[in-house]
C-alpha cells in the first residue's frame, strides 16, 4: 500500500457484522462490500407491507434489542439517528393439544393461586410452575459459585428436573432467544443459558423488566441508515468463491473475477468463512473449524391457528407446543402487532419452525436462517477466538465471536455479531495508524 494511501479493504458479508465493520472503517478506508444476497442486512430482514396507504416494516429475525445487553447496538443506533419504539413485553405458553395456557400473569401469581386454577383441569401444571421458580432460585445461585460448567442437559439431569418442566417451559423460551431446533438445546452451555436469564428475567425475550425495543420501521431502518452513512461500494448478488491471503494483500474471487485488497474483513458464518479462506492460519483454523450450525424455517403469515385460542391472552411472545408426526414439536410465534407496538386491521406474526404449514393464502413470506450452535465446544473456544485475527490480512467476524464488553457468554446474538465486527475493524485501524 502506498504510503498516505488510505487501504482498500473488502469486507465480504452485509450483515450486522459487516455493517459494523464497514461503518467503522468508513473514514480510513476505501471500502467495497460483497453481498451474496439481493438485499444487505442478514438477520435485519425487513418484510415492508402496505396497509390503507401506510408502510408497516415487518421484522422477521432481529427483532428486539436492550440497552444493557445490547450496548454497542445502541449506541450506533443513537449516533445514526435511528428511531427505536419500547416494546412491552410479556409472553404466553400454550398447547394446541390440551388447552393448556398460562403467561406472564401466572408466573407473578402465588402458589395458593396456580394450584386454584389448574390442579382440577391440569394438575400437571402446578408442579412445573414449582420447578419454574426453582429453577431461576437455584441455577443464578450456581451460576454465581461457578456450578454451571457443564451443557444444559447435564445440568437438568443433576437437579432432577422433569420432562414436563422442559417442554413446557425451559426449552421454548431457549428456542426463541437462540433460535435452535429443540434437539439441539440441552447441548448449549448451562452457564450461557442462566446467564441470560440472570440479566434479563423470568420471561426471557418476553420479560417486563427489561427495556427492550424494537426499531422504528423495522431493521431496515438501520440497514439503510448504516449503508448511507459509510458509503462504500456495495456489490449485492455477488457471492464471494474464494479468499486467499497472499504476501502482500488478499485476494478476492467472484464469478466476476479476482481482486487484490490491502485487508478482508470476513463477515460470514464461521462454516462459510472456513469454505472460502484457502490458506487460514492456524489461529483462523481454530477459530472456524467445527463450529455448527442450525437452520430454522420462518414464515411470516395472518393465520391465528398458531397463536393462542382466546385472543385476550396473546402475547407479544407465544410459545406453543403440539404433537405432530407422534412428536411434540415446540414453536414460537411473535405477535408482530403488539412486538412493533403498532395497530393494523390485520394481525401479523412469525412463526419459527412452525409443527404445520399456515394457511397458504395467508403466508405473506418464507425465509430460512442458520445460526450458531452454541455448545460447550463453542464457549470454550471464546477464550483464543480473537487471536485468529492478530497478524494477518484477514479479519474474522460474526455471531459466532462473544461481545468483549459483555463476556463468552455473550454468543450468537446481533449484539455479539456487532461487537465482532467494530473488534475486526478495530485491528485493521489498530495496524495502518
Amino acid at each position: 500500500m502506498p504510503e498516505n494511501e488510505s487501504p482498500n479493504v473488502a469486507v465480504i458479508g452485509a450483515g450486522p457484522a459487516g455493517l459494523s465493520a464497514a461503518y467503522r472503517l468508513r473514514d480510513r478506508a476505501r471500502i467495497t462490500v460483497f453481498e451474496r444476497e439481493p438485499r444487505p442486512g442478514g438477520h435485519a430482514n425487513t418484510v415492508e407491507v402496505e396497509e390503507n396507504g401506510r408502510v408497516l416494516g415487518l421484522d422477521t429475525a432481529f427483532v428486539v434489542f436492550n440497552p444493557r445487553f445490547y450496548p454497542r447496538l445502541c449506541a450506533f443506533f443513537a449516533e445514526l439517528g435511528v428511531e427505536t419504539v419500547a416494546h412491552p413485553g410479556g409472553f404466553e405458553f400454550f398447547d394446541l393439544d390440551s388447552g393448556l395456557e398460562f403467561g406472564t400473569e401466572e408466573m407473578e401469581l402465588e402458589e395458593s393461586e396456580i394450584e386454584a386454577r389448574y390442579a382440577a383441569k391440569y394438575p400437571e401444571f402446578p408442579d412445573v410452575w414449582r420447578e419454574v421458580r426453582r429453577f431461576h432460585e437455584e441455577s443464578r445461585r450456581d451460576f454465581s459459585r461457578g456450578r454451571a460448567d457443564m451443557s444444559l442437559g447435564e445440568y437438568l439431569d443433576r437437579n432432577g428436573y422433569s420432562t414436563e418442566f422442559r417442554h413446557s417451559y425451559l426449552i421454548m423460551l431457549c428456542s426463541a432467544v437462540w433460535s435452535v431446533p429443540a434437539e439441539l438445546i440441552w447441548e448449549m452451555p448451562a452457564a450461557t443459558v442462566i446467564a441470560f436469564f440472570v440479566g434479563h428475567d423470568e420471561g426471557g425475550l418476553g420479560g417486563r423488566r427489561v427495556d427492550w425495543r424494537t426499531v422504528g420501521g423495522g431493521s431496515i431502518s438501520y440497514v439503510r441508515k448504516a449503508l448511507a452513512a459509510t458509503g462504500p461500494d456495495l456489490r449485492i448478488s455477488e457471492p464471494v468463491t474464494g479468499v486467499r491471503q497472499e504476501a502482500h494483500g488478499v485476494t478476492v474471487t467472484t464469478a466476476a473475477g479476482s481482486s487484490t485488497f490491502d485487508y478482508v474483513v470476513l463477515a460470514t458464518h464461521a462454516d462459510e468463512a472456513f469454505a472460502l479462506l484457502e490458506n487460514p492460519t492456524e489461529a483462523q483454523r481454530a477459530a472456524l473449524e467445527g463450529v455448527r450450525y442450525s437452520s430454522s424455517r420462518v414464515v411470516l403469515h395472518k393465520d391465528a391457528s398458531l397463536m393462542p385460542t382466546v385472543r385476550e391472552r396473546w402475547g407479544a411472545w407465544n410459545y406453543g407446543k403440539t404433537k405432530a408426526d407422534g412428536e411434540t414439536r415446540c414453536f414460537v410465534t411473535y405477535y408482530l402487532n403488539r412486538l412493533h407496538d403498532f395497530t393494523a386491521e390485520q394481525d401479523y406474526f412469525v412463526t419459527l419452525d412452525p409443527p404445520r404449514p399456515p394457511d397458504p393464502d395467508l403466508v405473506i413470506a418464507e425465509f430460512d436462517y442458520t445460526h450458531p450452535v452454541i455448545d460447550v465446544a463453542l464457549r470454550d473456544r471464546q477464550s483464543v477466538i480473537y487471536e485468529a485475527n492478530e497478524g494477518t490480512g484477514v479479519k474474522l467476524c460474526g455471531s459466532y465471536f462473544h461481545s468483549k464488553e459483555l463476556g463468552p457468554d455473550l454468543i450468537g446474538s446481533h449484539e455479539a455479531a456487532f461487537s465482532a465486527g467494530a473488534e475486526a475493524a478495530a485491528r485493521i485501524l489498530d495496524e495502518i495508524s
